[in-house]
């Protein structure tokens, strides 16, 4: 068990040390170590960097510590947004050439006697014992380093006897020792692809040549980042290659500081790497028998994460919380606001349901106690729809349709709204919400009718379009409105089908955009935004224009901006705002539709200046809207 354990750590390590994308590699042929003997010629330039010696082995000390602290995209705490990693190393590094061919060499790394090794994830310790280190570091593992004819680093190789662990640190280890562009100059600039990310870096060569020294100056992209189109950094990286007069690797020292944020300030990556390698000594080894091979072979900036990486993920989300300790937190409470730091309980929670989902139901039992508040059982539900695996979805079937939920006609509508939270909700979860719907129509119990049909609208959006569950659980939405009689029916009804996303939405809600209730139309306008055809953007356009209540217009806005606008959608949009046809006080949303369509968009920037000059602004909305002016002046070059 400990083992399994620490294999799903060793793999969540690895989103901290490499976080990016695999690629295969296939470009190094199977050669015999044996097949050649000499050494490479010395070259009169400056490479390859480093000179070799077949079979000569050189050892060397190393010390290599590295802290990350990556951000969780899928947090739901600003106070617990981020994981941390910690590598500390210490001990002899060894590095044997193989082969040296006229388009470069092959080298074999190894790790020796290791007189520190501390790694951990999330304050949890990787190497718990000396067993922990022979099992994951074995001295008898080792990677094939291939160096171009330039002494660059070109690929990492590995056999499968290597532990997974070993193959990600010794990968990591190696891009941090090589560089991985080289050029035969006094100094270049070129941007170096690794695991962190692109960056953007400047060498040179002293004048003697006994020194390269490395200087990034900005990371292009971060692995970490994701999607994220744009990000801000504050980076100090130092890299000095040393090599003795023969022109052998005496020493290597790297530093780098590199702290990414968000635009918006929210943290997204800080790392801390000091490295450092200096030659001990060195002695003639036999060569490998011919018949070795690695087959594993990675490129320097490739990302290979070992293991299951979902449940590495969760494992990290649980941060070493389990269930029994989480029904403890929940049975001592009596409202969640007792609960220190909530938001960061019910993620660690989540992720312990979601790694042992046969105790979901141990949940039921709480929430079914005498004297349990609402406000805990809302929060159980939460749970339970959070994790969402079929053990949980049974219980919170169980739980909402219960006696003890319905003691609470106040709350009862907001338990049952949970099921519409579900990311993957099964098709038994829908029926129960169609016959809690069926059941609340007909006693007159409005509340629960309605909470059932907004949770049924969200279980929809998550079945398969045109599937015979999906259209058999809409059927009850469809109905509803066609059977509403007056404006607060259509008004919910509307806003229920809204949730499903729907094909069918456009035809059953566009007529509503002319209703003589205002809520109607506004209702109408929100479910058209997750209307899959394209032509649900010019019915919203249209409403607009015959449009002049504030909300209506703020509704319509809004769904607008969750859809896709072309040139020709911005430009019929900007005639209307310079028209003067904004309601005073829809200017926000506006702006919502604005900031994200900055780029060179002659009609964004007419609108603005069209809002530059209303009168009677919010001081807080004008300057808004004058920082948005700036910055689209800035995309335009001034």
């Amino acid at each position: 068990m400990r083992r399994s354990r620490l294999a799903v750590r060793t793999a969540a390590l690895t989103t901290l040390l490499l976080a990016g994308s695999v690629s295969v590699w296939s470009y190094f042929h199977r050669a015999a170590p044996e097949a050649v003997a000499a050494p490479a010629p010395v070259s009169a330039s400056q490479l390859p960097l480093y000179r070799w010696t077949v079979g000569e082995e050189r050892t060397y000390h190393f010390v290599w510590d590295d802290l990350q602290r990556v951000a969780l995209p899928v947090s739901q705490d600003q106070a617990r947004q981020s994981m941390e990693g910690m590598l500390k190393l210490e001990g002899e590094l060894t590095l044997q050439a193989l082969e040296v061919r006229a388009n470069g060499a092959r080298v074999r790394m190894a790790l020796k006697r290791l007189e520190r090794h501390e790694a951990s994830l999330a304050g949890q310790a990787l190497f718990p014992d000396a067993a922990s280190i022979q099992s994951h570091l074995p001295e008898t593992a080792s990677a094939w380093l291939e160096l171009d004819a330039r002494g660059a680093l070109v690929a990492v190789r590995f056999s499968d006897a290597e532990p997974p662990m070993f193959r990600q640190l010794a990968q990591t280890l190696a891009t941090e020792l090589f560089a991985s562009d080289l050029r035969d100059a006094a100094e270049w600039s070129a941007v170096e692809s690794t695991q962190t990310g692109d960056v953007e870096a400047r060498f040179q060569f002293d004048d003697d040549g006994a020194r390269l020294t490395r200087r990034r100056a900005r990371y292009q992209s971060l692995r970490a980042a994701g999607t994220a189109p744009a990000f801000q950094q504050k980076l100090s990286s130092l890299t000095q290659f040393d090599r003795d007069p023969e022109r052998f690797l005496a020493a290597v020292s790297h530093d780098e500081i590199l702290d990414a944020t968000h635009t918006d300030g929210r943290p997204l990556l800080s790392r801390r790497v000091r490295l450092r390698l200096s030659f001990s000594s060195r002695q003639q080894k036999p060569l490998p028998p011919a018949t070795e091979d690695k087959p594993i072979v990675r490129v320097p900036s490739q990302v290979a994460f070992e293991g299951d990486e979902a449940l590495a993920l969760k494992t990290s989300q649980a941060d070493g919380m389990k269930v029994d300790e989480v029904l403890r937190v929940l049975a001592s409470a009596t409202d969640p606001s007792a609960i220190p730091e909530l938001g960061t309980f019910a993620r660690r929670a989540i992720a312990a349901l979601e790694l042992e989902p046969h105790r979901a139901g141990e949940l039921g039992a709480l929430f079914r106690q005498k004297g349990t508040t609402p406000a805990m059982r809302e929060l159980m539900l939460d749970l339970l729809a959070g994790a969402g695996h079929p053990e949980a979805q049974a219980t919170l079937r169980e739980l909402i349709a219960s006696t003890e939920a319905r003691e609470h006609p106040g709350a009862h509508a907001m338990m049952v709204q949970r099921a519409g939270f579900l990311r993957e909700p099964e098709p038994e979860t829908g029926r129960l919400l169609a016959r809690m719907n069926a059941e609340a129509r007909a006693t007159g119990d409005v509340g629960i009718e309605r909470a059932s049909a907004y949770a049924l609208g969200g279980v929809v959006s998550h079945l398969p379009a045109g599937s015979p569950e999906a259209s058999e659980l809409l059927r009850p939405l469809e109905d509803a409105l066609a059977r509403a009689d007056d404006a607060e029916s259509r008004e919910h009804s509307l806003r229920a089908l809204g949730n499903s996303g729907a094909e069918r939405i456009m035809d059953l809600a566009s007529p509503h955009l002319r209703d003589d209730a205002p809520a109607v139309r506004a209702a109408a306008a929100g479910a058209l935004r997750t209307a899959p055809q394209e032509a649900a953007t010019r019915m919203l356009l249209d409403a607009l224009e015959a449009e002049s209540e504030r909300a209506v217009q703020s509704a319509v806005l809004d769904a607008l901006n969750a859809r896709a606008l072309g040139p020709p959608e911005l430009e019929r949009l900007s005639h209307w705002v310079v028209a003067g046809r904004l309601a005073p006080g829809a200017e926000a949303a506006l702006l919502n539709v604005l900031t994200p369509r900055m780029d060179d968009s002659v009609a964004v920037l007419r609108m603005l200046q069209a809002l530059s000059t209303r009168p009677g602004q919010q001081p807080a909305t004008r300057a808004r809207v004058l920082a948005l002016m700036a910055q689209a002046s800035a995309h335009r070059g001034g």
